[in-house]
């Protein structure tokens, strides 16, 4: 299941930053951030695997240097304690404050300038490269 909220994710950007696949819808802000985490993780390890250059789109996108290891694991560390990471997480953990588990997902399509399916649709076509795009381009609240 692609976890999705209009509450919590509003755009496009969102969408890619903060969907991510898990059997049961979230309930608190943290296991967000750890399905988050785990998200990244796979994006690098497809990445690496794909042979990208993960170090230089780091570089590219988040414009700062690397100097670090080159597993997925320490990559992942990286762009997750990143300042721009942060900044997104903290966006997140404004929206996890307001939310209201009572009110019904469907009623709030207007809420969200993304629906449900295109959520889902750019989930499936998320590379790290449109990750790291989307988290330099998010719009911060």
């Amino acid at each position: 299941m692609i976890f999705y909220n209009p509450q919590l994710i509003t755009d496009t950007d969102s969408a890619t930053l903060f969907s991510v696949q898990n059997p049961t819808a979230f309930n608190q802000c943290d296991d967000h951030f750890s399905g988050i985490y785990l998200h990244l993780f796979d994006l690098i390890e497809k990445a690496i695997a794909e042979k990208e250059n993960v170090v230089g789109l780091i570089e590219d996108y988040l414009e700062i240097p690397y100097s670090g290891g080159q597993n997925a694991e320490e990559l992942t560390s990286f762009i997750f304690y990143s300042d721009r990471m942060n900044d997104a997480l903290a966006t997140l953990r404004g929206r996890w404050g307001s939310y209201d588990p009572t009110i019904e997902e469907d009623t709030l399509t207007s809420a969200s300038d993304i629906t449900k399916k295109e959520a889902i649709q750019r989930y499936s076509y998320k590379t790290l490269r449109s990750y790291l795009e989307a988290l330099t381009t998010i719009e911060l609240d």
